[in-house]
């Protein structure tokens, strides 16, 4: 970064408790930009993403190749300052939003820059980062000069799809039964029926697994379960990926000529990622293996698709939590104070945003969060520069 620039930083307000986002939220913040002496600057904006990317090379030396793919979901741009030139001009593959808009100098000191996007009502996989590829979510603040580097600032946030009605499907039980028959070092037969009581389960939920396991073989055998994820990647036609064991454990064995019942209970992780169906070029399953481990001779095995689930929202993905609930910005940074006051809110933000008196979400006043607005000193709610309207396209 350059020497002029002390600081370039990107904050987003989180709107709950997990500072996730859904399809159709709001998301504000702010860009916040210190500099040590005047500058001119060209551009200077701040961007919303969402893409998926994959990546893997195989072979070696002659015969290495990579293979890659993309895709992207959005990008929504809004300008603190753009070039002449190019006002009013639309971009390809980007949606440009209305925003307050400033002259070309910034004077020294620590200056705050507010933004707002609306993620797209679109059906988009979640937050992501697996063993060949990614599906990310970023703000990035760019600012660029005449004959200096350009320097950039980014943050991501973190997806979850909305809730689309609820498949069916994924609530009725599924069932299977499988059967061997000893060959070699043995006798006799095995079966075992498995069953879980759906397919569909949340994050943090207990799968009940019903095991009932006749051995009329000649062997002992011992019971072992295990929840998979399959990440799989795709690029054209090419396709790689591999497995990440959930849950894997032992059981009890089963002497010869037994029969046995079993209950196992799989708890699964909060965080687990949830399956991704709806990327072209990422896939997340998972599958539930039940199998009965016999030495010597191959396993008798019973596998059971498994989709995890978000829990359940509260409220429709484009609107926001019941009860008035608004965002709060996280910790300001700690600024070198500059001795200008304050401008008054009618410099054009919004009041809100400068107004130490406004609660911005319940309990504030009761001191359960701190005041979201509330700037520490040095602080300048809009640079020092002069303002140009400019109606940008969408």
């Amino acid at each position: 970064m350059s020497r002029s620039i002390k600081e370039l930083s990107v904050h987003y307000d989180p709107i709950n408790e997990s500072h996730t986002f859904t399809s159709g939220d709001i998301v504000e913040g702010r860009v916040v930009l210190e500099v040590t002496k005047e500058i001119k600057v060209d551009s200077f904006f701040v961007k919303l993403t969402g893409d998926a990317d994959v990546r893997w090379t195989e072979g070696e030396d002659e015969d290495k190749r990579t293979y890659k793919d993309h895709e992207r979901y959005f990008k929504l741009k809004q300008y603190f300052i753009q070039e002449s030139s190019k006002r009013g001009q639309s971009e390809k593959y980007t949606t440009l939003v209305n925003g307050e808009t400033y002259g070309p100098v910034i004077r020294p000191g620590s200056h705050v820059f507010p933004f707002r996007f609306q993620l797209p009502q679109q059906n988009m996989p979640p937050s992501f980062k697996g063993f060949h590829g990614w599906v990310k979510y970023v703000l990035t603040a760019k600012l660029s000069r005449s004959w200096k580097p350009t320097s950039t600032a980014s943050t991501e946030l973190t997806f979850v799809p909305g809730n689309y009605g609820t498949n069916d499907h994924l609530l009725q039980p599924q069932s299977r039964t499988k059967d061997k028959k000893m060959k070699l070092f043995g006798s006799g037969k095995m079966s075992m029926a498995v069953k879980t009581d759906k397919t569909g389960y949340i994050q943090g939920e207990t799968i009940s697994v019903f095991v009932d396991i006749d051995n009329s073989s000649s062997r002992d055998v011992k019971l072992k379960y295990s929840l998979k994820q399959q990440q799989t990647f795709i690029a054209g036609s090419s396709t790689n990926g591999g497995y990440k064991d959930i849950v894997k454990e032992t059981r009890d064995r089963i002497p010869s000529g037994e029969k046995s019942q079993f209950t196992v209970d799989l708890t699964l992780p909060r965080d687990l990622t949830v399956t991704i169906e709806n990327c072209r070029i990422i896939k997340v399953q998972y599958e539930l293996k039940v199998y009965l481990d016999v030495s010597f001779a191959s396993d008798l095995e019973v596998i059971l698709p498994v989709v995890i689930l978000l829990p359940e929202q509260q409220c429709p993905p484009w609107q926001g939590p019941p009860g008035g609930f608004q965002p709060y910005p996280p910790p300001q940074p700690n600024l070198v104070p500059d001795p200008v006051e304050l401008p008054s809110p009618s410099a054009g933000l919004d009041p809100n945003l400068c107004d130490p008196a406004v609660e911005n979400h319940p309990g504030a006043a009761a001191g359960d969060f701190p005041n979201p607005n509330a700037f520490q000193p040095g602080f300048h709610p809009a640079p020092f520069a002069p303002v140009f309207n400019l109606n940008l396209k969408h």
